[in-house]
């Protein structure tokens, strides 16, 4: 384990802990969504599966990070993509980032990344949401686990979180 990910344990274990609310697919209105950004910031397959929230009346807001020091896109209420200047030399969003992450709550937090990317994880562990779902990992941040494997794209990994979450309202 290097520095950062052992500093990245340390903050996740001072959080407190969590108190996971369920609530139905049809009753969510606010998601999260998580992702890695690409570098030309276009995120299409990203704003098709935001569409599709969206026409399911859900408001839906995007956080992105793209590994690289100059972003051009801009920050909107609804989305915003992360770069090297919005993080400290450990890892983590600068304050001013967490405080804007923090202003508003969530019902529902999708993290759609397929490698590890702690800025995105820090991300995930500050934000206010009551549910939070995302691929298999150790990190202990989410409520509901995807378990398969890494893909190329993050669509397949948010039409399993979509269909279980809705499975799981029918039962």
């Amino acid at each position: 384990m290097n520095i950062k990910e052992y500093i990245f344990s340390y903050f996740r274990r001072k959080q407190p802990a969590r108190q996971a609310v369920f609530t139905n697919f049809e009753d969510v209105r606010s998601v999260l969504v998580l992702y890695e950004s690409d570098l030309s910031e276009k995120n299409t397959i990203v704003k098709q599966l935001r569409d599709e929230l969206i026409l399911e009346n859900k408001d839906v807001v995007l956080w992105g990070y793209c590994n690289k020091k100059e972003i051009d896109s801009l920050i909107l209420p609804q989305s915003r993509i992360l770069g090297r200047q919005d993080i400290n030399i450990l890892g983590a969003p600068r304050r001013d980032v967490i405080e804007d992450l923090q202003k508003r709550p969530y019902d529902l937090l999708i993290d759609l990344t397929q490698q590890p990317c702690l800025p995105l994880r820090y991300i995930a562990m500050y934000a206010r949401a009551d549910f939070k779902a995302g691929l298999m990992n150790n990190t202990g941040l989410y409520d509901f686990l995807i378990d398969t494997p890494p893909q190329a794209t993050p669509e397949f990994l948010f039409q399993q979180i979509v269909k279980y979450l809705k499975i799981i309202n029918a039962k």
